[in-house]
């Protein structure tokens, strides 16, 4: 019996006893109990596998792809990758490991191409399998004669949507994207128009809108936000909605922040980064509370009107009871005053 790393494929069981054995095991009336040799059992085994594996190649066959060996210069990365370039070079450690293995162990999963758009100066653009690409690119400056990718030919992965969803799957499936990544995969594809809301995107992976959003929040965050991190992949999911919220409220002070956190050597950990950033924005609220002075104007018990005032801006809240008619003839006899208050107390003009 050869052994299975040299096994080449399905046998025929009218001439190999092994799989004869095999096969056995489903007929009525025959052996139910497996093979009862050491040998027959590990061809249960071998032969199954590569059965199953012959199945799902016919599979694919008829699916439209083709399983090719290729340079792996002759392919190019998708305008819509969604890997971060910190994660493809040999500074990643995950890349390191991946590239390693390759190296020592070949490539077991082929990575999935299709046909380039003309002019590209590339022969196929890649469907899924950025990283395995570009450590096998590495590979091949490496090795004398070259170092040849697996890649499985997708003919029908000419649509963009179809292109990018199997990508999003193949993905989502080993689930070691980053949200960063994540999101700028999903702002990716509402820029090209492949999809035209974060809802469209959610009912087509499976997600909820909300969820789609925290995504493209975390990856959307402004640049000076993004190098107080370092590595944007290192920003949780859970971050984002704070962080981005604290931008929109104070953002000057958080780009100040931001850029004395970037240059701390040691780099802090990111849930200090992230920390830091919104207890300032936090601060800056509770400060601006507290400058605000307001107070409520009172006829006996009802409210006439509340009186707000901070930095220069004044604001006037009717009470409740005030008839609405009032709103208009009281705005035009206030705007009277005050102008004729500051003509007065010199605050209309040059003096």
């Amino acid at each position: 019996m050869t052994g299975s790393k040299h096994f080449k494929g399905p046998t025929d069981p009218a001439t190999d006893p092994v799989m004869a054995d095999v096969l056995k095991l489903g007929k009525p009336g025959e052996r139910k109990d497996g093979p009862s040799t050491f040998v027959a059992r590990v061809g249960l085994q071998t032969g199954l596998g590569y059965a199953a594996e012959n199945e799902r190649m016919k599979a694919e066959r008829a699916a439209g792809m083709v399983l090719l060996r290729l340079d792996p210069k002759t392919i190019g990365a998708t305008r819509f990758a969604n890997r971060h370039e910190r994660g493809l070079n040999t500074k990643d450690a995950a890349f390191k490991q991946l590239k390693d293995s390759i190296r020592a162990n070949g490539q077991d999963t082929p990575i999935r191409v299709r046909p380039a758009a003309p002019g590209g100066g590339k022969d196929y653009e890649i469907v899924e399998g950025h990283r395995r690409h570009a450590a096998i690119l590495e590979l091949d400056r490496e090795t004398e004669g070259g170092f040849p990718i697996l890649a499985r030919l997708d003919a029908k992965a000419a649509d963009s949507r179809d292109l990018v969803l199997k990508m999003y799957r193949e993905n989502a499936e080993r689930a070691d994207l980053s949200p960063f990544e994540t999101g700028s995969m999903f702002a990716q594809w509402l820029a090209a128009g492949i999809f035209s809301t974060q809802r469209a995107i959610g009912e087509s992976i499976g997600q909820s809108e909300q969820n789609v959003g925290k995504y493209v929040s975390v990856a959307t965050l402004p640049d000076f936000v993004l190098r107080a991190f370092r590595d944007p992949r290192v920003i949780a999911l859970r971050w984002g909605t704070d962080l981005a919220k604290a931008c929109r409220e104070r953002g000057d002070e958080l780009r100040r922040l931001a850029a004395e956190l970037a240059k701390e050597a040691p780099a802090p950990e990111p849930d200090a980064v992230f920390a830091a950033l919104v207890a300032r924005a936090a601060s800056a609220r509770v400060a601006g509370r507290s400058e605000r002075a307001s107070e409520s104007i009172k006829e006996g018990n009802k409210v006439l009107f509340e009186l707000s005032a901070r930095e220069g801006r004044y604001g006037i809240r009717l009470g409740k009871h005030v008839d609405k008619k009032l709103r208009k003839p009281l705005q035009r006899e206030l705007k009277e005053w005050l102008h004729a208050w500051l003509k007065k107390h010199g605050g209309g003009g040059a003096r």
